[in-house]
């Protein structure tokens, strides 16, 4: 069975049974087990326990500041999301869906704050992407699995800096598993990025953010070591590309 943790950070390995509560405890049971496994870049951990009749309550705790608006709203939007997908593309989950069980998501930032509260259920589309997570090549190195995470995130795309005028277009991991940002950049500051420092102010900038500290710490049992930033111009020209590695923000 493939291992959906390095999609949601946590597998979801379920096995047939005889009864609706046997399935249920059996997930509840597996997912547990499979959630000890180390987490990385939005999860913290994550547990399953049986909560009485026919729902499963998934309480997933992350390291979301909830002050963070706009990382409380990605969250918000992709987690339930990615859940949805994981629990439809295997089999016995479809099969608990229409036995009428919910899955109640209920995801948490610092400080036990509350991000999200949501049911995944056969009344209800969350996760019933076209493409589900079992259709997805195992073995393709021309896209690397974290993209199944970063595409939830695209959809919030562009989105843009009102004080600098810059958008991020996209986020996406290429074939050496590095997180590549394309920034769209206006005429003002691509003569910023011209200048001969410009590289180093921008990479001194990023290094006392703590946002990019916690990316790359929580994304190291992913293999990822760089975050690449290509800017690019209104019409898609290239403007300038700087990667950061760990050492750059130490």
């Amino acid at each position: 069975m493939r291992n959906l943790f390095i999609i949601l950070f946590s597998a979801i390995i379920l096995s047939s049974c005889q009864t609706t509560t046997d399935k249920i405890n059996d997930f509840v049971s597996n997912y547990n087990a499979s959630s000890s496994m180390p987490n990385s870049y939005m999860i913290k951990s994550t547990r399953a326990v049986a909560s009485g009749g026919n729902e499963i309550t998934i309480k997933i705790n992350t390291f979301n500041d909830p002050i963070n608006k706009e990382e409380t709203r990605l969250i918000r939007s992709s987690i339930p999301e990615i859940m949805g997908q994981a629990i439809r593309s295997e089999k016995e989950g479809r099969e608990l869906i229409e036995k009428d069980v919910k899955f109640i998501i209920k995801i948490y930032g610092l400080g036990g704050k509350v991000i999200a509260d949501e049911v995944i259920d056969k009344n209800i589309a969350i996760g019933k992407s076209p493409k589900n997570i079992r259709s997805l090549p195992k073995e393709n190195k021309k896209d690397p699995p974290l993209n199944t995470v970063l595409e939830v995130y695209n959809k919030s795309l562009p989105m843009e800096d009102r004080s600098s005028g810059t958008k991020i277009m996209s986020i996406k991991a290429d074939t050496e598993n590095n997180i590549v940002y394309t920034v769209e950049v206006p005429e003002s500051f691509k003569v910023l990025l011209s200048i001969d420092d410009s590289e180093k102010i921008i990479k001194d900038k990023i290094a006392q953010s703590p946002r990019f500290k916690q990316i790359f710490t929580r994304t190291e049992a992913l293999g990822v070591s760089n975050i690449i930033f290509k800017y690019i111009d209104a019409k898609g020209n290239s403007v300038k590309e700087i990667t950061i590695n760990k050492d750059d923000i130490q």
